[in-house]
């Protein structure tokens, strides 16, 4: 497994998902350009020709985020920045000059299948990927209905991982029900991607069980910087020696 790097740049985000518990008040820095400016230089000598992971909250409604894509690609580091791509990013993605490429997190709870198609349409941006967030069957509908509109040759559908949000393990029950469904079969692309040297569902499906006490996954292979440039080894924004002090892993 190589380095993933990832900076949660912002938790301030438009939409208010049911499962996410991100939203953390107390982390709302401001940072001045210089401080980014020297943060970035330091990712791209730190972890030289590694992916940053940009992602929130949602970035695009960080105040500096035109400079933050300006220095990314002034010290010629790779990045990929994850948006939910609603149409207030969308607005801010169409005035960015500078060249960047994008993930985006589709969540059906949050928006309507045509603003997210007719997006898409409208958009000129590089797309590296376009994740479903699998929140029950209606991610199903929306897997197919953007795959339609939009063949899009890295389009997956992606479960919901545990948010501490108290629901999660029937979320995982409907996933491992739809399994074995006919439509549900004809969605390949989501098993073909491979983490950790298994198969993404596969992992998370183990990893929901109790991970407490168990050697950390990420051990020495994961780096989490926060708003607030403070760096974790673990999604959960803590830091972990060797041994997992969660009952769950956040994977995504």
């Amino acid at each position: 497994m190589s380095k993933i790097v990832e900076w949660e740049i912002t938790l301030k985000c438009n939409y208010k998902c049911e499962y996410c518990t991100n939203l953390d008040p107390s982390m709302r820095p401001e940072l001045t350009e210089e401080k980014i400016k020297d943060f970035i230089k330091k990712l791209g000598e730190t972890y030289p020709g590694v992916e940053i992971f940009i992602f929130g909250g949602e970035p695009f409604v960080h105040p500096k985020i035109n400079f933050i894509i300006k220095t990314f690609n002034e010290y010629n580091i790779p990045f990929v920045i994850q948006t939910n791509f609603s149409s207030y990013s969308r607005k801010t993605i169409q005035k960015i000059k500078d060249p960047f490429k994008i993930n985006i997190s589709v969540h059906p709870t949050e928006t309507s299948i045509e603003d997210i198609v007719q997006g898409l349409k409208d958009t000129k941006v590089n797309i590296k990927t376009i994740d479903v967030m699998y929140t029950g069957k209606e991610a199903i509908d929306y897997y197919f209905a953007v795959k339609k509109s939009l063949d899009h040759d890295n389009l997956f559908l992606t479960p919901v991982t545990d948010f501490g949000d108290g629901h999660s393990d029937t979320l995982l029950a409907q996933y491992l029900s739809l399994k074995n469904n006919l439509m549900y079969r004809k969605i390949i692309k989501f098993e073909d991607i491979e983490r950790l040297g298994k198969q993404r569902s596969d992992l998370w499906i183990d990893s929901n069980f109790n991970t407490f006490g168990k050697p950390c996954l990420y051990k020495d292979k994961y780096f989490l910087y926060s708003p607030n440039l403070d760096l974790y080894n673990c999604c959960y924004r803590i830091k972990v020696n060797k041994l997992c002090p969660k009952t769950k892993c956040f994977l995504m």
